[in-house]
């Protein structure tokens, strides 16, 4: 299955946010962070299929204290709907795996995602991203 290379980034966010409860609260949020900080109306469609597949993993970076060192996880994210992802329901999902050891770290802001080429031996029939952040 061919997937974008790279995806969502053009849309600003900044992990330090605490966890959302629900996907319309964090969808507003969101909203307001790229009108507060471009100055104009965002106009994604939040709710576009961004990857059509019913998972997909993600991979990020933080300091990790026990470990004295930068630490690289993934973790396998499920669709609502069991078909596709859309651009809020990622966003939102991945906002509340990683905020904890992100809202910390100086590389916190959101800057898209990118596909990983090499095999997924962990997960092989779903697309893995990093997840590109920024300071």
């Amino acid at each position: 299955m061919d997937f974008e290379q790279i995806i969502m980034n053009d849309i600003l966010w900044n992990f330090k946010e605490d966890k959302f409860k629900s996907l319309e609260k964090f969808k507003d949020a969101l909203k307001k962070y790229n009108e507060d900080i471009k100055g104009e109306p965002f106009t994604r469609d939040l709710n576009a299929e961004i990857i059509n597949s019913q998972q997909v993993v993600i991979q990020y970076s933080h300091w990790d204290e026990k470990e004295e060192d930068t630490v690289e996880p993934d973790f396998l994210l499920d669709a609502d709907n069991d078909s596709f992802f859309k651009k809020g329901e990622l966003l939102f999902k991945v906002h509340n795996m990683v905020y904890e050891n992100l809202k910390e770290e100086d590389h916190c802001f959101f800057q898209g995602f990118d596909l990983w080429q090499g095999e997924n031996h962990n997960y092989p029939n779903a697309p893995l991203y990093f997840l590109i952040q920024g300071s």
